[in-house]
């Protein structure tokens, strides 16, 4: 079988498991090349047929690329199969320096025509050691059609501690689990996120779904007194219909119709950076594009392009005065990067890894204003920006 065509991805920041898939763990503080298990086939293809990036998700060691084609690649730590199943690599090694496509099985289906092999995937989100991945399942005869479309099939691999696998009391750990009887039949998951600690997932009928810690509220006041939410659960009294959902670290944010300002943000008890407390009105917010969560705050990109905040700044997570707008916004555990008109790429916050480029403070932060990150040579435009748990990403193409 050819090779597949791979994007053109660079990472800086946080490196210490390999987890930026440059082939190496030492930290780096400039855009670097990324390395995949996949390359281009020569002659090079054109662009019509390089995939492009969906969206990058971080653990607190591990790193997830989701491409349109609906493969997922992983990098960093492994030792618990964080990283997925590779028919090429030990999927017991301790960590991956690049990024290797993930592959799951799930043993009840391995009697089937595919042998029970997921490779495609629709969603992915990441907690601190553990990974979530959507993938749909055909159906088979009775279900739907008959090898029609069928239904989503949620599968977690590595460590949750606090339940964030979602797969019963006391599960906390899974080389490929998969929540049984989740979604309810007839329902696709539209959106999923995770925090530190908890996973949060939206349904094509607009119900919110979550499992993991839960005593700060991130899962709804009415999961508060459970603490540990071991297997997933409906979100109650969210007054609209839910499209999106984002995660802190302890702390959600519910999004309804953009138009309309919907949102509600649930958790974050006690409130020491004024999660709560800071969060504006829906007539402020009317319109936006997307939301965001860092670990301790809330960003909103506008619809006139520039980025509403509030939360923690004692680094400068929140986005300095010369930021005045913004083409694409990706916002990481403490600190944030930001793409603008003319293709640059900014950063602020918290870059003691590097992860806001090589200019810092003394205390390692960018901090009222923006820094300027230098761009790879060679002809690359860049197209994107994410951002995970001290890390940096740039996508070109």
């Amino acid at each position: 079988m050819s090779p597949r065509p791979v994007p053109t991805l660079f990472a800086f920041g946080s490196n210490g498991s390999g987890q930026l898939g440059i082939g190496h763990d030492e930290d780096v503080s400039v855009p670097t090349p990324c390395i995949f298990a996949d390359y281009t086939p020569s002659p090079a293809p054109t662009q019509t047929q390089v995939p492009r990036v969906s969206r990058i998700v971080a653990g607190g060691n591990h790193t997830l690329v989701l491409l349109d084609d609906g493969r997922v690649y992983a990098a960093g730590m492994n030792g618990d199969g964080r990283c997925g199943i590779n028919s090429n690599s030990n999927p017991n090694s301790h960590s991956r320096f690049r990024f290797e496509g993930v592959t799951v099985v799930d043993e009840e289906e391995k009697d089937e025509e595919s042998g029970g092999m997921y490779d495609v995937f629709t969603g992915v989100a990441a907690t601190w050691e553990a990974t979530v991945l959507v993938a749909r399942r055909r159906a088979h005869e009775g279900e739907g059609g008959g090898g029609g479309v069928g239904r989503d099939v949620v599968f977690v691999l590595g460590t949750g501690m606090k339940g964030e696998l979602g797969l019963g009391t006391e599960m906390t750990q899974a080389q490929v689990g998969k929540i049984r009887d989740f979604p309810p039949r007839g329902l696709e998951v539209v959106s999923i996120a995770a925090g530190m600690g908890h996973v949060v997932v939206v349904l094509s009928d607009g119900a919110v779904y979550g499992w993991g810690a839960s005593r700060k509220g991130q899962l709804g006041g009415g999961l508060v007194g459970e603490k540990i939410v071991w297997e997933p659960k409906r979100i109650e009294g969210v007054p609209f219909r839910v499209t999106d959902a984002v995660c802190g670290r302890e702390f959600t944010v519910l999004c309804g119709d953009g138009e309309k300002g919907e949102f509600v943000v649930l958790g974050s008890l006690g409130d020491k950076w004024g999660i709560l407390a800071g969060t504006p009105a829906a007539e402020d917010v009317k319109g936006y594009l997307k939301m965001d969560a860092s670990w301790h705050g809330v960003y909103v990109h506008q619809k006139d392009m520039s980025v509403l905040a509030w939360g923690r700044n004692d680094r400068g997570q929140l986005p300095p005065g010369d930021l005045r707008s913004a083409k694409e916004v990706a916002v990481g555990s403490e600190h944030a990067l930001a793409l603008l008109d003319d293709r640059s790429v900014v950063a602020f916050g918290w870059g003691e890894h590097g992860n806001c480029g090589p200019n810092t403070d003394a205390q390692g932060n960018v901090k009222g204003t923006c820094n300027r990150v230098p761009l790879p040579e060679g002809g690359f435009e860049v197209v994107g920006v994410g951002a995970g748990c001290a890390t940096s990403w740039i996508i070109a193409s």
